[in-house]
């Protein structure tokens, strides 16, 4: 098994999810980590990430203004672009403001069978976790109707199971960064990671065990590059990975969302089964549109000690309020802490390459 087996099934996301339909299987579609995948999954629906891309907007500008961020403006042109006519169902947690108001857009423009809106406490106090199990116990609700078959606590926790094998997995190849010769890259790394948002967990897990034993003998060459750690959101550009490596760094560790924010924390198995993914999803989850910077800058903090970080580049895209509001903050305690920060902002439509590679350099320069 070798990585590039992950980045052809990210490629062709769209293909496998229309031979699950073919085959009977009807797949969701969701936005971000605060979906709770594992009732889908439990329902018999396959719940896969809907993702942007980098090409041109031609049609959601007439939906989106152009000061949203280019993640959410791709995604709706790929969908008005007829790229998920696969889909039977979207959820949209409400979490970002872009999320809520693409919620009917989506439903407006883009026919389904089933939409969902999920409401999400901004707090995570106690009353806050009982109020989400309440929304959880809705929204299971609403899929067994939809479906016309129970969803039982005994499917559920097979689900939690099997989500947490593959985080558990995902820990392990995390966990090979932690030598001072990585056998993989930060760039490959990801596109192992991305595969996992698109694909049925029990798939992506055999893969994941076939490729773990591959890297265990293997010894990577750091060749004295810096170590560096990425935060922020979210973005499609494998290329922007690729050019921090070319400027002679390796990315050993990150804080976004399709990346450890998504993989690293668990769901408890030994708790009644909605009262453990509220927990999960509510107080683990560290996403600065549902939790203040001090928890996030302490995690941040812990993942730069663990892996022996020697500086962060804050990427966020660009109009993501939630991500700008916390990022002067979490820069100024960052550099308290003694690590080098580049502030990136970013956007995969009309991404510039060479500017961005210039910026990389003279950091890497200074940190080196």
């Amino acid at each position: 098994m070798k990585h590039s087996e992950f980045a052809e099934a990210y490629r062709n996301r769209h293909k496998l999810a229309e031979g699950w339909k073919r085959s009977g299987k009807k797949v969701f579609g969701h936005f971000c980590n605060f979906t709770p995948e594992e009732i889908i999954y439990a329902a018999g629906i396959i719940p896969v990430r809907i993702r942007g891309g980098s090409e041109n907007i031609e049609l959601a500008d007439a939906h989106l203004p152009s000061i949203c961020c280019s993640y959410m403006r791709s995604a709706l042109e790929q969908a008005l672009k007829g790229r998920y006519n696969y889909l039977d169902g979207a959820v949209f947690p409400k979490s970002c403001d872009m999320t809520r108001a693409l919620y009917s857009i989506w439903k407006r423009n883009i026919k389904l069978s089933y939409y969902w809106n999920l409401p999400i406490p901004g707090k995570s106090t106690d009353a806050a976790v009982d109020f989400y199990i309440g929304e959880l116990r809705l929204f299971q609700e609403s899929l067994e109707k939809y479906t016309g078959k129970k969803i039982s606590d005994d499917s559920l926790r097979q689900a939690i199971k099997l989500y947490n094998q593959n985080r558990a997995l995902v820990r392990e190849l995390y966990n090979l960064s932690l030598r001072d010769n990585p056998p993989l890259p930060g760039s490959e790394i990801f596109e192992v990671l991305r595969a996992g948002l698109v694909m049925p967990k029990e798939e992506h897990n055999a893969m994941l065990r076939k490729l773990l034993p591959a890297l265990s003998t293997v010894k990577g060459s750091q060749d004295g590059k810096v170590r560096l750690m990425i935060a922020g959101n979210t973005f499609e550009t494998v290329e922007l990975l690729q050019a921090i490596e070319e400027s002679g760094a390796n990315i050993v560790v990150d804080d976004v969302d399709i990346g450890s924010r998504y993989y690293f924390a668990s769901v408890n198995e030994n708790e009644e089964p909605l009262r453990a993914l509220a927990e999960r999803y509510l107080r683990k989850v560290l996403c600065p549109c549902k939790h203040n910077a001090q928890h996030r800058v302490y995690h941040i903090l812990k993942l730069a000690k663990d892996y022996r970080v020697q500086g962060v580049i804050l990427l966020t895209q660009k109009y993501c309020d939630t991500h700008l509001y916390d990022r002067p903050w979490l820069e100024g305690k960052l550099k308290e802490e003694g690590l080098p920060v580049l502030v990136v902002d970013h956007s995969d439509i009309g991404w510039a390459g060479g500017k961005f590679k210039t910026m990389v350099q003279a950091f890497i320069e200074m940190v080196g």
